[in-house]
């Protein structure tokens, strides 16, 4: 716990520090991109169930609008299909719609990605007792809007605490993710060809999972933060299907 508190300070304080073009491009391609464009969602790999099926998640996400930059409508549909026991890949497309930029048209999304679980800490006692549980995950990204082209990848160490309780029973996980980030921003310039930037930022996800295990729907509410100076948070809302 003290190693997890240490790494929130430190990505809280990258908050404060100024920010150079490569950490604005990194920025802005994660906003764009899947990986920081919408909502985190908790995998069977994090709640520690057994996957007998694909997943279809729905997925919306929300940016405000910040110094004159365009907050976003983020919406996307993600599959998410079983890699054994204890693993998943998922694969997302979607779109991002800006919300205050006149003459702006919306963006195309998509993104690859996976997890694996690495290990889980049993919290109670009993076969209904509560679990932490640990996993990698990582997801590449791509954005294309009217001017400009966006290349993604983000890695993290989901940290969930599984309730316990019968089979039948509502279940609600909390979960956070610290995060690392890269981002490549390709703008169009007006006179011909293009610039680019790339940087890395911290990032960190959380949010609650609420499930049953003898029922094919789940819901989530998770957001998503990259370390900026003034940058926004993204906050969204999933409805998973199947996988039962």
């Amino acid at each position: 716990m003290r190693s997890l508190s240490l790494a929130l300070l430190l990505l809280l304080a990258s908050t404060a520090a100024a920010q150079s073009p490569q950490d604005v491009a990194a920025y802005d391609a994660l906003l764009l991109t899947p990986p920081g464009a919408l909502p985190p969602i908790a995998t069977p790999t994090m709640t520690g169930q057994v996957q007998n099926g694909a997943q279809l998640a729905l997925r919306y996400g929300y940016v405000s609008s910040n110094n004159g930059a365009p907050g976003y409508n983020n919406i996307g549909v993600t599959g998410v299909l079983p890699m054994g026991i204890g693993a998943t890949l998922s694969l997302t497309g979607g779109v991002s719609a800006p919300t205050s930029c006149s003459g702006c048209s919306n963006g195309l999304m998509l993104g690859l990605g996976g997890d694996t679980r690495l290990t889980e800490m049993a919290m109670g006692t009993g076969r209904d007792g509560s679990r932490l549980t640990f996993s990698l995950n990582g997801e590449l990204g791509y954005g294309h809007q009217s001017h400009s082209n966006e290349v993604s990848g983000a890695v993290g160490v989901p940290i969930a605490l599984v309730s316990g309780g019968a089979s039948t029973d509502m279940h609600f996980v909390p979960y956070v993710t610290p995060g690392f980030g890269f981002g490549r921003t390709e703008v169009d310039n007006p006179l011909g060809g293009t610039s680019s930037e790339s940087g890395t930022r911290l990032m960190i996800g959380a949010g609650i999972h609420l499930f049953n295990p003898s029922s094919n729907v789940a819901f989530g509410l998770g957001v998503q933060h990259v370390a900026i100076s003034g940058g926004q948070t993204q906050v969204g809302l999933s409805l998973i299907l199947g996988g039962h």
